[in-house]
């Protein structure tokens, strides 16, 4: 009896062993199917644009967040909306959830250009057409055909109507700086502005609002069309959606919405001024060291980049100085609104990041900055070194000068520009910049005295063209800058 007891005990404990043995063989084989079922490989994207991204991540069973990788200069269209990296240290074949969400870094996106050639059929009302400027003149009217005078920069032109010619400053917009001041996309802006008009067939300027800025310019929406059978372009919105300025429109315009628009749509594919690498600036903090001689002897080759410049204060005029070195050589500095109790006359400095660029011919220094500051140990005062009208020259600009016995022949009407000639009837300017807070008035000036000046030669011309590498300087244009009472003489 007890034999067949425990037979049956043993039967059963390995009925039960051989059940437990199973058991656990299909709980290993269920977790290793689970694992493989749940977890996908990260395909190669390399090429791929965005559509055929998100419909071969979606198609693993993943969902995709978009970033846009603008660290590196992109110079062909066939090089946008293109993958890049995957986010997270993440690369093709890493093993991922299913339904995880995968960080994907693309090219910046192709600009698709909907609205400002194709007006018409966005908003009908919106569209100029003839009956609106015909018979009309711009500055009377708020409505008038112009033909262009002169470009500045990518939002500023002057235009001429009839007799009058006046600066322009394009309603909505704010272009990247490309005169005074340098920035990324500035040039390029202007440049486009400057390619656009050039060809247009008809250009027609309409005001909206205040007419006027504080500076005296027109302000404006500008038209034009490529020939007398198209329909007319407003080019303030053809600069946002091209991503050439970041919508500036004021609320209440009857292009506020559709300047929006387009504003949205440029962001979000970060060309441009949306955050894309401008191939054509210089983003170097410091900049090439080099003394004023060597600059000015090389300026075209250095417009737009970044030099580094030491040199003595020997004027200055508002936040603006002038620099001048041991080499004996002088340039404009242009301060803009940036103050430094640093820059006073006489103080040897180091300033670097400046960018070279022209101001109506003169040679100038521009994108000061206070951080890029270092002031140097005193040097021997720089003083004026004496020429004649036949010593100007491009290498001469910026350079403290002294010019005896010149003839007051008139002034221009805010008596801030003294028009003089010397004993051989040569005749030039004297110009007084208006921070000064003089004029011939306050100085006792009249016509037919004759003066002795001291300050920094410069140069003005309002047709100059940086572009034109047969520009001629003319003595002329050349202008001496009085930037305070104790440099002028009165010869009795």
């Amino acid at each position: 009896m007890f034999k067949k007891v425990t037979l049956l005990i043993l039967a059963l404990l390995m009925m039960f062993g051989v059940m437990g043995c199973n058991k656990t063989t299909t709980t290993t084989t269920t977790t290793e199917t689970t694992t493989s079922d749940s977890m996908v490989s990260l395909p190669d994207l390399m090429g791929a644009n965005r559509e055929t991204i998100t419909e071969t991540l979606e198609d693993l069973g993943l969902t995709v967040k978009y970033y846009i990788d603008v660290s590196k200069i992109y110079e062909s269209e066939d090089e946008y909306d293109k993958f890049v990296r995957f986010g997270q240290d993440m690369v093709a074949g890493t093993k991922v959830e299913l339904g995880t969400e995968v960080r994907v870094y693309t090219t910046p996106l192709h600009l698709e250009t909907k609205y400002y050639n194709n007006l018409s059929s966005y908003d009908a009302t919106l569209q100029l057409e003839e009956s609106d400027y015909l018979g009309k003149e711009f500055i009377a009217d708020g409505y008038g055909v112009v033909t262009v005078e002169k470009f500045v920069d990518g939002d500023t032109t002057w235009f001429r109507s009839g007799s009058q010619s006046f600066s322009v400053r394009y309603l909505g917009i704010d272009t990247p700086e490309s005169t005074a001041l340098y920035e990324p996309w500035g040039k390029t802006a202007a440049k486009y502005t400057e390619a656009v008009l050039k060809t247009a067939e008809t250009i027609v300027l309409q005001s909206e609002g205040t007419r006027q800025d504080g500076n005296g310019r027109y302000l404006a929406w500008v038209w034009y069309r490529t020939s007398a059978e198209s329909d007319f372009i407003l080019l303030n919105l053809e600069l946002v959606e091209l991503a050439y300025s970041k919508n500036k429109v004021a609320v209440g315009s009857i292009y506020t919405t559709i300047l929006t628009l387009a504003d949205w749509d440029a962001s979000m594919t970060k060309r441009r001024v949306w955050g894309e690498i401008d191939p054509n600036y210089d983003y170097s903090k410091e900049g090439t060291q080099m003394s004023i001689q060597y600059l000015l002897d090389n300026f075209d080759d250095y417009v737009g980049l970044k030099v580094v410049i030491t040199g003595t204060i020997t004027r200055k005029v508002g936040n603006s100085v002038y620099l001048q070195d041991e080499t004996g050589y002088g340039v404009f500095m242009y301060g803009g609104f940036t103050t430094s109790a640093q820059l006073q006359v006489g103080a040897n400095v180091t300033i670097g990041a400046l960018t070279p660029t022209y101001y109506n011919g003169s040679p100038q220094l521009s994108n000061f900055s206070k951080t890029n500051l270092s002031v140097n140990e005193a040097t021997e005062p720089i003083e004026p070194v004496t020429i004649t009208y036949d010593d100007f020259a491009f290498n001469k600009m910026g350079l403290l000068v002294t010019i005896e016995n010149l003839l007051i022949t008139g002034f221009n009407s805010s008596k801030t520009s003294i028009y003089v000639k010397d004993n051989n009837n040569n005749t030039f300017t004297v110009r007084i910049d208006d921070s000064t807070g003089l004029n011939a008035d306050t100085l006792g000036l009249t016509v037919g005295v004759a003066i002795t000046v001291t300050g920094p030669l410069s140069y003005y011309d309002y047709d100059f063209d940086s572009s034109n590498t047969s520009y001629v300087y003319d003595k002329s244009n050349y202008q001496l800058m009085l930037t305070t009472s104790g440099d002028l003489i009165v010869l009795v």
